[in-house]
């Protein structure tokens, strides 16, 4: 509701999009909308589907909503239905919401405004269970077979965490490669969740595999869960762009048909009306509508040629013959966007409009034997009538002018706080000779031409609001943040290469005590130069005297430190207690090697 499209000079969807500081989470009472559709009178049927109007469900007190985390990415409600978490991609807390408090204020009437449709609000703060600051980008979540555990992906950190939403704390965190989307745990998202693993499903894998071109691979990771902490077992290339969602079930579950009875709707069960035996095939006209019944068995389509006039309706039954076992064909008629995929015994239905003149091919698009290119046939069109339908935009001003300009102000502002740390990224960059190593100027290049396109956004910006259009002017302002986030993300990256190009170079022991910090999970709550989960662990070996004697037993035994006054603030400060990696002496030894350099690089980070 609040973009109008860069063809006519405003700023695009995404700006819009991440205007708000919290999105909704709609909340419906099914059972009470089951009972008003009964009634003709609170329906209204669009395109063939029983629509029960906003206003309506208002009224009968069955829609409601309440803010939620920023570009959300769904709604799981735990198996026993008493919490719902919500994750916002562009906030780092996951939220908990209660069912018996949204309940509460629901049954009290208990709201703080309503939205442009009239669509009470609840209060956010009376409906939550809590929060958990999880990291950068979560986006999905997967529950366990233990009670209050889930697993959560995060996006921008590359990392799976594993949590405690009853109790709202950390457990675990475990590195994948990269730019996590969707997990896949085992009936995950059931009121019984099962198995000992989940599997990651990653929209990048950039130095994991073989480069091959441009498109590389994307990578599932399977990660076991049936320990304390997590493993990552193994990787699994996969050659396809952004995998996305997937579900675990009990193979038990499994009852599969080897076959369907000839002349089955697999939508039903049931006999197809279009069933078609051999010798039965035929083509039926009724005026303009044009019903074709046919079959498809190794390496032949019954029958071949169809013909119809200009504007008619074309109804194709197809009957797959096969009785072999996974004797699969696939059908599809070139220029109508048409395509069916019928198993042995089905039988499918495709219907269009012929509304372009020509000759179309129709054919087979599963390899079916060794006449599969010669499985196909023709149909003939005349004159087309291709029809066009427009839809009415609909725009709604949501907020009042006051409300706006305190919106634009806010949005101004923090363009300014984020453009002062990509400043202060540029001045490490120029400070330190970054054009002198091409991996890291390549990618300053990347992060200008995002910067590039600022002035530009922000005259725009400056033009609407001496206009008056003060929505417009913060949609501009929106967008030069995106563009400042783009920016800063790349530019990060290139000061993370620089650092490595000019810091002093690692000794063995030193690159192996990074390695075993990574791979030993260590940087799911350290990351060094700044605080995260845990503290910056720069210059942790000159917080305390004898100092590689005192983080070596840390590491090794973390437990017989929990009582010193030191850790026990740290342990209150962070709400994470450092837990035991089951890290070996020599591993030990290697991290504070790889800690030496660290301080000896302290001002890189």
């Amino acid at each position: 509701m609040y973009t109008g499209g860069i063809e006519v000079g405003n700023p695009p969807n995404e700006a819009g999009m991440s205007r708000n500081d919290t999105d909704f989470l709609h909340v419906y009472n099914w059972e009470k909308l089951a009972e008003i559709a009964k009634d003709p009178k609170n329906v209204k049927v669009i395109n063939g589907h029983n629509i029960i109007p906003i206003e309506v469900a208002v009224k009968n007190n069955a829609l409601f909503l309440i803010p939620e985390p920023k570009s959300p990415h769904g709604v799981d409600v735990s198996p026993d239905g008493k919490y719902l978490i919500v994750c916002g991609k562009l906030d780092t807390h996951a939220s908990v919401y209660s069912f018996e408090k949204i309940k509460k204020q629901i049954d009290n009437k208990e709201f703080i405004d309503k939205d442009p449709y009239g669509i009470p609000i609840l209060d956010m703060k009376k409906s939550l269970h809590g929060q958990v600051e999880l990291g950068l980008g979560p986006l999905h979540t997967q529950y366990s077979p233990v009670d209050g555990q889930v697993y959560t992906s995060l996006y921008v950190d590359s990392q799976v965490v594993k949590w405690d939403y009853k109790n709202l704390k950390i457990l675990d965190k475990e590195n994948v490669h990269y730019n996590i989307g969707h997990l896949a745990g085992m009936e995950g998202k059931t009121s019984d969740p099962q198995g000992k693993y989940i599997i990651a499903l990653n929209k990048l894998s950039i130095d994991r595999f073989q480069n091959v071109g441009p498109l590389h691979p994307q990578n599932h990771q399977l990660i076991d869960i049936s320990g304390k902490t997590m493993d990552l077992l193994v990787d699994m290339p996969l050659p396809l762009g952004e995998p996305h969602q997937a579900v675990g079930i009990r193979a038990s579950k499994l009852h599969p048909h080897i076959r369907y009875t000839m002349g089955t709707n697999t939508k039903t069960g049931k006999e197809h009306i279009g069933k078609t035996l051999a010798g039965q095939e035929r083509i039926v006209r009724d005026g303009k509508n044009v019903t074709v019944y046919s079959t498809l068995v190794r390496s032949h389509i019954n029958p071949e040629r169809i013909t119809v006039n200009k504007g008619d309706k074309v109804t194709i039954h197809m009957t797959n013959l096969e009785r072999a076992q996974d004797e699969t064909h696939g059908f599809t008629v070139g220029g109508f966007d048409q395509h069916a995929s019928l198993e042995p015994g089905e039988t499918t239905t495709i219907e269009f409009i012929a509304d372009r003149e020509g000759v179309f091919p129709y054919y087979c698009t599963e390899f079916c034997s060794a006449l599969h290119l010669e499985m196909m046939g023709y149909l003939m069109v005349k004159d087309p009538n291709k029809k066009y339908v427009s839809a009415n935009k609909m725009k709604i001003e949501a907020m009042s002018p006051a409300e706006l300009k305190a919106e634009y102000d806010k949005v101004v502002a923090v363009n300014a706080a984020t453009d002062s740390v990509i400043q202060s990224v540029v001045a490490f960059l120029k400070a330190n000779g970054f054009d002198k190593h091409k991996v890291v100027a390549d990618l300053v290049t990347d992060a200008f031409d995002q910067y590039g396109q600022i002035p530009d956004e922000k005259k725009k910006a400056n033009a609407a609001f001496k206009a008056g259009d003060v929505e417009k002017a913060i949609l501009h302002e929106g967008m030069i943040w995106q563009l400042m986030v783009k920016t800063a993300d790349v530019g990060i990256r290139a000061k993370d290469a620089l650092v490595r190009k000019i810091a002093t170079e690692q000794s063995a022991a030193a690159a192996r005590g990074e390695k075993a910090f990574a791979e030993g999970g260590c940087n799911g709550c350290h990351v060094i130069g700044k605080v995260s989960s845990g503290p910056d662990l720069t210059g942790v070996l000159s917080r305390h005297e004898n100092a590689e004697k005192w983080v070596s037993e840390f590491i090794l035994d973390p437990e017989a430190k929990y009582k010193e006054p030191y850790i026990k603030a740290m342990i209150d400060y962070f709400n994470l207690k450092m837990p035991n990696q089951e890290m070996s002496e020599k591993e030990t030894e290697d991290i504070i090697e790889y800690l030496k350099w660290v301080d000896d690089n302290a001002n890189l980070f």
